[in-house]
């Protein structure tokens, strides 16, 4: 493994000096070639590209990618392209809607292909993710393939973006709009964020504002404007309704619209001819949806399934929390493709992972107490426990930590953290901690010893009726020579990924098989059987 990594990054290095040659190869005589019959550009997105794939099987930081890509096209100039080369190549392109030259749409090409290079380097990497969606939503509403290029101008094709009046998403939607079209939003959930019902509701929207306009110039313009703005401009300018005849009777912010919108166009279509290059986005292309029905974190299927928890806010941008609500579900969870059944296979042990990390409730409601320790608020009015509960004092003994004492009283790590204002999950012997548990859990016993993995000698622990804990006998192994397997007891909060954790080189997939389960589910005080591996 070594001599394969030391030749990797060797080749790595290679690459890399290669690429910064042929940079300032270019950068020297920026203003003398077409980039798009120069071998020196074209040498260069070859290498561009090597570096993407390098990237793709995980040789290469994104950053490093996407940087080197960037620093290339900033730096990159073409010549002045005359106003007869624009002329034509706008004339080239298939379009229902009008794409006009003059002076106004001339700034917007000069913005696009000089100023905003970077900018138009990252769209051009997202349209390859968006635009195919975007095209089938507008033809099955029968409107020009061409409106693809308006969340361009409206928000650089970022699902994210937020506007300072308040408008948000890839098609800057006004909340008040949001609700008229009936997308969900609330404290969790941003459909306003989520591309393709974003882009259903704004299909709706053109098409209603071609029905009152009947000019496509003009319903570009509304949209950026509000119909209300539009007829008002028809109706200053005498009744014209032709856009360049209403062109001043319109808001200042909304004149460059449509001039921008035709330069979206043209670049988008003549990228390559001033020197860009698409840098890919981090997320993947190909990627399908599963409906949950419980409440579920981002983080948990990130670490469960090992992808990436920025591509998966990427991929799900509408869970403002990052986290799918138990109420008012099925919700979808967007995954790379090749996730989908592992998450399918796994989904019971993806969402007991990590509950009391990710999902506990008091850690959304919080206030400082007067000590200046975090309690959540039913806690912070007063020290005495809630109704149905009791307090435990619990003195830490050797060997104890917060999984086991959590796992003792039934109540998340987090909530003990909070009760006792711990920073971290280190205790000490002697120290005092205060838990509130439910009465009928008060008066077992605090010895969290009990509950201890023994992997030699597993024992079950249960409840006798007098609430304390019984120790049983070990546990049989089965039929094989008894020093090639372990025997594991099922704890509460336990899933196959946790177990798995606990004996390196074992997976879940080696759990399940071993054990013939045809699923993940889980069952306190049920015995698995876990092949030992050679040391």
């Amino acid at each position: 493994m070594g001599i394969r990594k030391y030749i990797r990054n060797t080749l790595t290095v290679i690459l890399l000096g290669c690429s910064t040659l042929l940079m300032g190869q270019q950068i020297a005589t920026p203003d003398s070639v077409n980039p798009a019959k120069d071998p020196v550009y074209l040498q260069y997105i070859q290498r561009l590209d090597s570096l993407y794939l390098a990237w793709k099987t995980n040789r290469l930081p994104i950053r490093f990618y996407q940087d080197t890509a960037l620093a290339f096209v900033k730096n990159y100039k073409t010549p002045d392209t005359p106003d007869s080369v624009f002329i034509k190549r706008l004339a080239g392109i298939p379009s229902a809607i009008e794409l006009t030259y003059n002076k106004q749409v001339r700034s917007y090409l000069d913005l696009y292909t000089k100023s905003r290079r970077k900018q138009v380097s990252i769209m051009l990497g997202l349209s390859d993710y968006y635009f195919p969606m975007i095209e089938a939503k507008l033809d099955s509403y029968g409107l020009p393939l061409e409106l693809k290029y308006l969340p361009i101008i409206e928000s650089a094709l970022n699902p994210i973006a937020k506007s300072k009046a308040g408008a948000q998403g890839m098609w800057q939607f006004m909340l008040a709009t949001a609700q008229l079209y009936k997308l969900n939003v609330n404290s969790f959930i941003d459909e306003r964020l989520d591309p393709e019902r974003s882009t259903d509701v704004a299909c709706r929207y053109l098409k209603e504002l071609y029905g009152m306009f009947g000019d496509w110039h003009m319903v570009i313009a509304a949209y950026n404007c509000g119909p209300g703005n539009m007829k008002k401009a028809i109706q200053r300018s005498g009744g014209k309704k032709n856009y360049w005849d209403v062109f001043y009777y319109l808001p200042v912010e909304t004149r460059g619209f449509v001039p921008a919108f035709i330069a979206a166009a043209y670049i988008m279509n003549y990228s390559q001819d001033h020197g860009f290059y698409a840098v890919k986005p981090i997320m993947p292309i190909h990627s399908d949806t599963v409906l949950v029905r419980h409440e579920l974190h981002l983080g948990q299927v990130s670490e469960v399934l090992g992808v990436d928890l920025v591509t998966l806010l990427m991929l799900n941008p509408k869970y403002r929390r990052k986290i799918l609500p138990a109420a008012g579900g099925p919700y979808d969870l967007r995954l790379p493709d090749d996730k989908i059944s592992s998450f399918i296979t796994y989904q019971d042990s993806i969402q007991s992972f990590k509950q009391g990390v990710y999902l506990a409730k008091n850690n959304m409601d919080k206030e400082p107490t007067r000590a200046g320790k975090s309690k959540t608020k039913a806690k912070a009015a007063e020290d005495t426990p809630a109704n149905g509960e009791s307090t435990i004092t619990y003195k830490v003994k050797s060997g104890d930590n917060l999984g086991a004492i959590s796992a003792r009283y039934k109540v998340p790590v987090n909530s003990i953290k909070d009760w006792n204002g711990l920073k971290s999950n280190n205790l000490s012997v002697g120290q005092s901690l205060t838990v509130y548990v439910h009465k009928s859990a008060a008066d077992t016993p605090r010895d969290t010893n009990a509950l201890a993995i023994v992997s030699n000698q597993p024992k079950t622990v249960k409840e006798n009726t007098a609430g304390q804990a019984e120790v049983q006998p070990p546990v049989k192994a089965p039929a094989g020579p008894a020093d090639q397997f372990v025997l594991y007891t099922v704890r509460s909060g336990d899933n196959l990924w946790t177990i798995a954790q606990k004996y390196p080189g074992t997976s879940h997939e080696d759990i399940m098989r071993l054990n013939q389960m045809t699923g993940s589910k889980l069952q306190t005080g049920q015995i698995l059987k876990i092949k030992r591996k050679e040391g």
